[in-house]
């Protein structure tokens, strides 16, 4: 397989993450929504594989974020976004952030690209994106996602996992 076939995979392989992105970044669109934007998004990263040929996989996997995130824009933007009342309060406080900070922060949270490939994806300039990643993090950092102490003074559970047999 030529070099084209293994950006393809690279894509491919990255559809796990595409549909983790695009259901936090559509909080309340519904999976189906999200499923759908993955797919275009899938389809436009290989049309521009065929067409320029991206240099790396990397470059591919962000061709894919890139389409994704300008597709959400269009489909969600607009929307107002909601969280299931299930869901926990950072999942409500991530819906209540406009689209481009709540881009901008899963991207880097989330997804792990830098500042700048988050940037590019975002297609915005560095400065910019900053700005809009300071402001999601602020508005974050109001909430006391700290979990309560048990009223009767039972001793809470540690944050880690435990074994139970």
């Amino acid at each position: 397989m030529g070099q084209k076939g293994d950006l393809f995979q690279k894509i491919e392989a990255a559809t796990p993450a595409l549909r983790r992105y695009a259901r936090a970044l559509c909080c309340g669109a519904g999976s189906a929504a999200a499923d759908e934007l993955v797919q275009a998004a899938i389809e436009q990263a290989a049309a521009e594989v065929r067409a320029r040929e991206p240099s790396d996989g990397a470059a591919a996997r962000h061709c894919a974020y890139r389409a994704l995130t300008a597709l959400a824009r269009e489909k969600c933007a607009g929307l107002a976004a909601t969280a299931s009342s299930r869901q926990p309060a950072v999942v409500h406080a991530l819906a209540d952030l406009p689209y481009e900070e709540r881009a901008s922060l899963l991207l880097v949270v989330l997804e792990g690209f830098s500042y700048e490939a988050a940037a590019r994806i975002a297609d915005t300039s560095r400065e910019a994106f900053l700005a809009r990643l300071m402001r999601a993090r602020a508005a974050l950092s109001l909430l006391d996602l700290r979990p309560s102490a048990p009223s009767d003074g039972a001793r809470r559970a540690g944050g880690h996992l435990r074994v139970v047999k």
